[in-house]
């Protein structure tokens, strides 16, 4: 008896007209993708702490005036949340134009990195070209720094700040940050040098969550331009 009571108390919200249930402290990000819904984003990745900065997530929830970032939002027992409304797919594809618009390129090798596509996929989901918002850029790839690891590739950069964030909350490195802001951002290490004269380890993480290929792989490059 006591069972059927904690399960007719769970919590749940109704998404996209559907009862779904949660555990308390899910984001509607985490709900929503458990429950099936390809809700994009660009700045998240699971191993790390919720960001919302590229908005793509974004949902309605019912008695708020404008769209919430899903990756940031609690769920509350009640809530009612559309993942994918005409109006929110409208936003999502304008904000991929703009992402898109400041890149040199959107499909890169996927060598590059494993998350290095995701950019690609979703600019080609939402068939957001690139020419409507073609304008300023920022950040500038450091062709410079000779390290043989990792590529910085930065005109590829959407500053998702999943590098940054991975370097500090998963190796505790704190290598990499971002300096800057607006069209002058850029992601850099101390006193803007080379990332084998500074707290790097070179461990691959930063390349390895970059969701553009900005950072890349330069071993798996070169073995594919040698042949294999």
């Amino acid at each position: 008896m006591d069972s059927v009571n904690q399960e007719e108390q769970a919590p749940t919200i109704t998404l996209d007209g559907e009862e779904v249930g949660f555990s308390p402290g899910e984001t509607v990000y985490e709900v929503a993708t458990r429950a099936g819904r390809a809700v994009p984003t660009l700045c998240y990745d699971p191993r790390l702490e919720a960001f919302g900065s590229c908005r793509l997530c974004v949902v309605e929830i019912a008695g708020q005036g404008v769209p919430a970032a899903s990756c940031t939002t609690l769920a509350t027992d009640g809530m009612e949340v559309t993942t994918a409304s005409e109006g929110v797919e409208r936003l999502r594809r304008t904000l991929l134009e703009l992402v898109a618009s400041e890149n040199r390129e959107v499909v890169v090798d996927p060598l590059r990195g494993i998350a290095s596509q995701e950019l690609a996929t979703l600019v080609e989901r939402y068939d957001a070209g690139r020419g409507r918002f073609d304008g300023e850029q920022s950040g500038r790839s450091r062709e410079d720094d000779g390290n043989p690891f990792i590529l910085r590739d930065y005109d590829l950069c959407i500053s998702c700040y999943r590098c940054v964030r991975v370097c500090a909350e998963q190796e505790g490195d704190y290598a990499i940050s971002v300096a800057n802001r607006g069209f002058a951002t850029q992601i850099t290490v101390e006193f803007g040098g080379h990332l084998r004269d500074s707290a790097c380890t070179f461990c691959g993480q930063c390349v390895q969550t970059c969701p553009t290929g900005a950072l890349a792989d330069k071993k798996a490059l070169r073995f594919a331009e040698n042949g294999g």
